[in-house]
């Protein structure tokens, strides 16, 4: 009797394997922790934006009840601690080099930003650190708060992308210009988990550890390790489980510096974790741009040209990778869908009193296509043309595929007038105008909005991937990347038992312990597939090769005899076979090593998901107020590994979209720089009834760039959704003057043909 084939496990919609230990209250995230002897820590925090320090005095803090220990900015100076590092420092097009503020993990003679820290209070409990940190005496020379990019005259660089010469001629030809101005405003991450660490060290092998939540722990530790002027091999970073990230726990920060070097000092382990209040004036920020931009256009309203400037906020200091985000990140997708050979890019990142900015979920993305979409609408309007019309004009034919965009990336594998067509089916459409009529008859403005996206997804990494047999009956599986709500524990194991032909729980992921994977990581750019995927499942061909010569020598084989089929080695042509786990038992019995794979990074990364959302919106004239009453979205991922993990990641996209869009806005005093939505109570998240009952479908058209088919999707939604939000608004109101967020007085005052009202 012939078995059953086997169902594929690729493209079926498993359960989340992590779920069960999520909602069952056995995560351990940081907070969680419970290290023997550990301390605890608080920072104080500058209460101005901009000055000097004058004067600090800690001693009335270091007598209190409990406390074990304060420390200045300059006892870490002192103790050897250097300045946090800005990996991705960027020259300006004119070859004057990068310039940043020096940032220390703790201020020593100045704060730049309101929040930043310039004391650490160590303490036997949490309650007696936040107590003493009341105690701090300090006295500051307030400075001139500057917080608007462009009004800085602190300058990083100004940067540049592009053909200039091209896209001039492209300008001298036109028949028409359109142009547009938009801010793309500041958005707190937001992720419903705090940071937080906890820092040991062990005096007898100098040997730091950092519990840390992150996407990556290999990342963090390039990042933190020359802080403290050691090797890398020096400091172990090890993530847990992580409440969300979305770009805040990407990079270092510096109270992790300031806990290891506690560490140190005090020999006992130090536990940190934030307040909200802490997250919402420290954390990285994103966005936070002031664009203008310029389209060409011929006689027939085909584009001809794109010019872009952009002023970009980078906050107090340079972040790790902050400068990427408004440089190569917002260049990487400025070209979006349409079919145009010329583009000239200008950023000019500029130093002001605010928190930093760095990677927010799209990171530069969500940014250029939601300026491109606005602009696009906009030449709609002025030609006179259907936005639909416009846009079937200016599409990249699927014909054309591979095509060379002007920006330089080729994209393999898109046909985004299908995407748009099916988007528009899907949504109606053709009948919004009966909607619309329903609308008015109770006294509410509708309007319908498309947005269409593409993404580049695909961040360079070292990852190496390892996968070794475990005598318990285990595939276990080493990886750099880190989880931080995707599912990793699902998909990896996904791809893995189906390549092996094994059940799904008898693999393991294992990720978050730099002294586990050699390398890799970190979790970004939509590129978990693509980078830890495609180097898994070639650790894993490397690991059934070793064990093929070992199965050869049970069976008394020559290793060319034997093939692997569904978890089995077997003697081609005969029955004669040993299951993989029966093969790792024996190899342990004996005393000898089992079979592990090893593989690094290679090959073409890049894969560009595109697709077409459609929003319609109601508006109440008489309030401002806005309800998105549906959204459709239809999305070309590529092959799908679980299709329930791509909607979940699209819907939580789609939301951050929306949020940023309707919602969510940093605001700080323009004469002191004092934030002023410092809580949750200012600052307007979306809540589950700003948000319509998302419909989704797939247009997938598998790529070529990698042996899975699969194209990014961790990003896709905040990158669309803005656009079409505001597009729909537009349509409400009957013009485009309007920018994000569209707050109810916002929205009033723009139906009213009232300016904006300046605090």
């Amino acid at each position: 009797m012939t078995a059953a084939p086997r169902q594929s496990l690729i493209g079926v919609s498993l359960p989340r394997v992590e779920d069960e230990r999520f909602v069952t209250g056995r995560g351990l995230y940081v907070a969680d922790l419970r290290i023997e002897g550990a301390v605890h820590a608080a920072f104080v925090r500058s209460p101005i934006a901009h000055g000097h320090i004058r004067a600090l005095n800690l001693e009335a803090a270091r007598m209190a009840p409990g406390v074990i220990a304060a420390f200045s900015g300059r006892d870490l100076v002192a103790g050897g601690v250097l300045p946090l590092p800005c990996v991705r420092a960027t020259d300006s097009a004119d070859g004057t080099p990068f310039w940043a503020p020096v940032r220390h993990a703790i201020a020593v003679d100045a704060v730049r930003h309101g929040g930043e820290a310039v004391a650490l209070i160590i303490a036997e409990s949490e309650l007696a650190a936040i107590e003493a940190v009341d105690l701090v005496e300090a006295d500051y020379e307030e400075l001139p708060a500057t917080i608007d990019a462009r009004q800085s005259g602190e300058r990083a660089f100004d940067w540049e992308k592009g053909d200039r010469e091209r896209t001039e001629a492209a300008f001298r030809q036109a028949a028409r210009i359109v142009e547009i101005e938009a801010v793309n405003n500041r958005v707190l991450i937001s992720p419903l988990e705090p940071r937080g660490a906890v820092a040991a060290y062990d005096a007898a092998s100098g040997q730091y550890t950092l519990w840390a939540p992150s996407q990556g722990v290999h990342l963090i530790r390039r990042l933190v390790a020359p802080t403290l002027g050691i090797e890398l091999e020096r400091l172990r970073v090890v993530t847990n489980d992580v409440g969300g990230s979305f770009g805040a726990k990407l990079v270092s920060m510096p109270e992790q510096t300031a806990l290891l070097f506690a560490a140190r000092v005090l020999g006992r382990p130090v536990r940190w974790i934030a307040s909200r209040s802490e997250n919402q004036l420290t954390d990285i920020a994103g966005r936070d741009h002031v664009m203008k931009a310029q389209l060409a256009l011929d006689g027939d309203a085909r584009i001809l040209g794109l010019k872009v400037e952009t002023f970009a906020n980078l906050g107090a200091y340079a972040s790790a990778i902050g400068p990427s985000s408004p440089t190569v990140g917002f260049a990487a997708t400025m070209c979006g869908p349409y079919d145009f050979q010329a583009v000239h890019l200008t950023v000019r990142a500029r130093y002001t009193n605010t928190a930093p900015t760095d990677a927010y979920r799209g990171s530069g993305k969500p940014e250029s296509i939601y300026l491109l979409e606005r602009l696009v609408e906009r030449a709609a309007r002025e030609t006179g043309l259907d936005p639909i019309e416009f846009r079937r004009r200016n599409l990249i034919p699927a014909a054309k595929m591979p095509y060379r965009a002007a920006n330089g990336y080729v994209y393999d594998s898109a046909d985004f007038s299908a995407v748009m067509d099916k988007a528009l089916e899907l949504a109606g459409w053709e009948d919004f105008p009966a909607r619309r009529s329903v609308s008015e008859s109770r006294g509410r403005r509708r309007g319908r909005g498309l947005g269409l996206y593409l993404h580049t997804t695909g961040v360079t990494s070292q990852e190496v991937s390892r996968v070794r047999l475990d005598s318990a009956g285990l595939v276990v599986v080493e990886t750099g990347l880190q989880s931080s709500g995707q599912g990793h524990e699902t998909s990896l194991a996904q791809l893995t038992a189906e390549r092996l032909g094994i059940a799904l729980n008898e693999v393991r992921i294992e990720q978050g312990d730099s002294t586990r994977a050699e390398t890799g990581g970190p979790t970004a750019g939509s590129s978990s597939l693509q980078v830890g995927g495609i180097t898994i499942l070639r650790a894993t061909e490397a690991m059934l090769d070793k064990a093929r010569h070992r199965a050869a020598d049970h069976l008394e084989a020559l290793v060319e005899d034997v093939v692997y089929e569904a978890g089995h080695f077997r003697i081609a042509g005969t029955d004669r076979r040993i299951h993989l786990f029966t093969l790792a038992k024996e190899l342990a019995t004996r005393g000898e090593d089992g079979c592990a794979g090893e593989a690094a990074l290679e090959g073409n990364i890049l894969t560009i998901p595109n697709g077409a959302y459609v929003c319609e919106v109601e508006v109440d004239p008489a309030t401002g107020a806005v309800a998105i009453d549906r959204f459709v979205g239809v999305d070309d991922v590529g092959r799908r590994l679980n299709p329930q993990l791509v909607e979940g990641q699209v819907h939580g996209g789609m939301a951050q979209g929306i949020g940023q869009a309707l919602h969510e806005y940093v605001r700080y005093d323009p004469q002191t720089g004092q934030m002023l939505s410092g809580t949750l109570m200012d600052y307007c998240l979306p809540r589950a009834d700003d948000l319509p009952m998302f419909t989704l479908d797939a247009a997938d058209l598998p790529t070529g760039n990698n042996m899975l088919g699969m194209k990014g999707a961790g990003e896709i939604g905040c990158i669309g959704a803005p656009a079409a939000v505001i597009n729909a608004l537009a349509d409400a109101i009957g013009h485009d003057r309007i920018d994000m967020p569209a707050t109810p007085e916002r929205v009033w005052r723009a139906l009213n043909n009232l300016p904006e009202f300046q605090p």
